[in-house]
């Protein structure tokens, strides 16, 4: 496996010379196409002032002549130009190869075959009007001939070559730098991140200079925050299921010593409160192993199809004596539609809301639950008299936070968490607040997937 340095360096180097590449070739390209365009000028260039000297000479004298030609256009003449000039009837009038008159036999020897040669080489028509005047072919040197012409090129060849290479050089140079950086950046953020993952919980992350990095930083600093506050949850939890324990425990031990010392009476009024302390115990640990297998990453639940009103008569019936007993109005509200859950688990999750309404609510309240859809969520609203402290609220659905009134009424401090962890369970969600009218609604919000219209 490379290193991100070598990946960086690699993909660097490897663009520098497709850009290296790119480079030669387009100035190649562009040199050969500037030589092609001079050669096409310069023909034309020296077409069009052969051609109008030809008209006007032609104009003037009424005829041509090749040595009034040839004087009409030596200031014009290159060594480099071959120029040959005929009348209507293709006669040579003049002939030129280097800014010198040939004859015929010399064209011959020099240049090839009279006839061959034009058939390769087409005449231009000169005209005067809609006459005839003469027959031209103008032929240039190529751009290389020059000697001045390939300096020239050999110049812009080895600049370009020079140029490219000392531009190649700085951006390896560069590539290095910044594959240098980014993987020393980098290599810090995995150091600090192995430092977490070996139990450090004081690991300062250096700052970074490259926006991914500097993110990537921050969320492993955030873990690692996240970690600590979690460990110290997780003592502070150890602890509270110590004490809630060990105060039963040590009860019950306590007072079976003494009844087996004969120090204390077995009576019916002492057993009856040893059980009871035996059951908050099982209560805790009951609550626990359902918390944890709710938490577990294996648990599965097993949804099927529900009726609001049939779930609604099964909390009723559940929880209406309850209500009387304590002197509190249950109001049940429900639309009427099919939903899918888990049956168990959901009347676990909503029972726990329930008692803890009921352990909350004064005689003469009332507890009202809602079920209806809204924009193709179901949704449980159960609210209760009475009001929850606002530092309390943050809390509710951590395990065992119980806040001071809970404490007085009893409870293990892991039923909201169970309702929470359901929830999880079924996509939705779960929320507690304290509504204007002096009640606690908690809400209970099942996504459309769940739902079975």
């Amino acid at each position: 496996m490379k290193s991100l340095f070598t990946h960086l360096f690699s993909n660097l180097f490897v663009s520098s010379f497709v850009v290296l590449i790119a480079m030669i070739t387009v100035s190649f390209i562009a040199i050969k196409y500037s030589v092609q365009t001079w050669n096409t000028s310069k023909k034309a260039d020296l077409e069009c002032i052969t051609s109008s000297l030809i008209i006007e000479i032609c104009e003037t004298d009424g005829f041509l002549d090749g040595a009034v030609l040839y004087q009409a256009l030596e200031p014009y003449l290159l060594n480099s130009l071959y120029l040959f000039i005929f009348d209507q009837n293709t006669q040579p009038i003049l002939l030129l190869d280097k800014e010198k008159p040939i004859t015929l036999e010399e064209f011959n020897l020099i240049i090839g075959d009279f006839q061959d040669f034009f058939l390769e080489n087409p005449l231009s028509e000169i005209m005067s009007g809609q006459t005839t005047v003469a027959k031209l072919l103008v032929r240039n040197r190529d751009f290389y001939t020059y000697k001045s012409n390939r300096d020239f090129v050999a110049t812009i060849i080895n600049v370009a070559l020079i140029g490219i290479a000392i531009t190649t050089g700085l951006s390896l140079l560069l590539a290095f730098y910044l594959s240098c950086s980014l993987s020393r950046q980098t290599q810090n953020i995995v150091s600090c991140i192995k430092d977490i993952s070996d139990g450090k919980r004081t690991v300062s992350f250096p700052p970074s200079s490259t926006l991914e990095l500097d993110t990537i930083a921050q969320s492993a600093q955030f873990l690692q925050q996240q970690l600590e506050r979690e460990a110290s949850l997780r003592e502070q939890r150890i602890q509270d299921i110590f004490h809630d324990l060990r105060t039963p425990i040590t009860a019950i031990k306590v007072q079976l010593e003494a009844m087996g010392d004969g120090l204390l009476d077995s009576s019916p009024e002492r057993i009856h409160g040893l059980l009871q302390e035996l059951d908050r115990v099982e209560s805790l640990v009951r609550d626990l192993s359902e918390l944890s297998r709710c938490e577990s990453p294996e648990m599965e639940i097993n949804p099927k199809k529900l009726s609001s009103c049939s779930f609604m008569d099964d909390i009723r019936e559940r929880f209406a004596f309850l209500c009387k007993q304590k002197n509190i109005n249950l109001v049940f509200n429900s639309d009427i539609f099919s939903f899918s859950a888990d049956e168990h688990l959901l009347q676990r999750c909503v029972s726990n809301i329930i008692q803890n309404a009921i352990q909350h609510t004064e005689s003469g309240g009332e507890i009202s639950i809602d079920f209806f859809q809204e924009n193709d969520k179901s949704l449980l609203n159960i609210k209760n008299t009475g009001t929850i402290l606002e530092e309390d609220l943050e809390h509710v659905f951590n395990r065992f936070y119980r806040g001071d009134k809970s404490r007085n009424l009893g409870g293990t401090g892991l039923g909201l968490p169970i309702v929470k962890a359901i929830m999880n369970l079924h996509q939705g969600s779960v929320s507690i607040v304290n509504t204007e009218s002096g009640c606690v609604c908690v809400t209970l919000v099942f996504p459309e997937i769940f739902n079975l219209l």
